[in-house]
Formats: C-alpha cells, sequence, structure tokens
C-alpha cells in the first residue's frame, strides 16, 4: 500500500513540475504589430482610382491604374510609408481621391498647400502625410496631372 501511495506522489509531483517549467510567452502589442505588419503585403494588381465630385460623398472613376511599373511605385509609396498607428483622424472633407488595393481602401487628401497628401488607410487606424517627393509621385500615377 506505501509503494502505490508513494508511486501516485511520485507521478502527481512530475506532473507539478512538467507544469512548472512550461513557459507561456505573451506578446507586446508591438511584436504582434510587427508580425501583422510583415504578414500584410499588398497585392500588386490593377485598380481604379476615384475623383470626389463636389462637396458630398460623389466620386467619379478618373483613371485604371494598369502599367505594371506604376502599380509597384504605388505598392512601394504606400508600404514603405512612416505611418502613424492606432489614430483616429477627422478631416474636414471627404477625401479627394480614393482607390483599392487588395482589401485596403485607401482615401486620399491633398494640403491645403498643395504640396503633399494625406493618406488614411481606411478601417485600420492607420495616417500618413506623405513627403514631397512620394506625393509628387503618387499624384503624377492617380490623377495624371503634376501637384
Amino acid at each position: 500500500m506505501k509503494r502505490i501511495v508513494t508511486f501516485i506522489l511520485y507521478i502527481v509531483f512530475c506532473f507539478a513540475l512538467v507544469g512548472c517549467n512550461h513557459e507561456e510567452r505573451i506578446k507586446a502589442p508591438k511584436e504582434i504589430q510587427a508580425e501583422i505588419s510583415q504578414a500584410e503585403h499588398l497585392e500588386r494588381i490593377p485598380f481604379t482610382v476615384e475623383e470626389r465630385q463636389g462637396e458630398e460623398y460623389e466620386y467619379k472613376s478618373i483613371k485604371e491604374v494598369v502599367r505594371s511599373d506604376e502599380i509597384e511605385t504605388v505598392v512601394e509609396i504606400i508600404e514603405n510609408a512612416e505611418w502613424e498607428e492606432n489614430i483616429k483622424v477627422d478631416m474636414a472633407f471627404p477625401p479627394e481621391y480614393r482607390f483599392s488595393l487588395g482589401s485596403i481602401n485607401y482615401a486620399i487628401w491633398v494640403t491645403p498647400n498643395r504640396d503633399r497628401l494625406e493618406i488614411i488607410a481606411e478601417g485600420q487606424a492607420k495616417y500618413i502625410k506623405l513627403p514631397i517627393k512620394d506625393s509628387e509621385i503618387l499624384y503624377k500615377i492617380i490623377n495624371g496631372k503634376e501637384l
């Protein structure tokens, strides 16, 4: 009888020892975001650019971006941008332009000085005011005109 009790206590001790050695690593929010960012690569497929008509949410298709070099440039600008994340931006007017890359919709505003573009990745709480050079390149691609 003593052997059975000793054997059961030994088994319980082994389970407790193994259970105590199991570490669970909890990821910090930045680590999670890094994993998400690495997994989110934009599709390099043609897309349609829409322009706002008037002051309301009425949009008209103005350009189909189909050239692979232009698509690649747009994707690189968006992927390499230093986005402000977890931010809620409330703009005074609806976006002047919009387009979708994959499942992400991008809303674009031209700054009052007409030298830079501001972009929101809708539904992702991400915002960027692009540098002047990137703004000029992106504007030329989506609108066909100089900024």
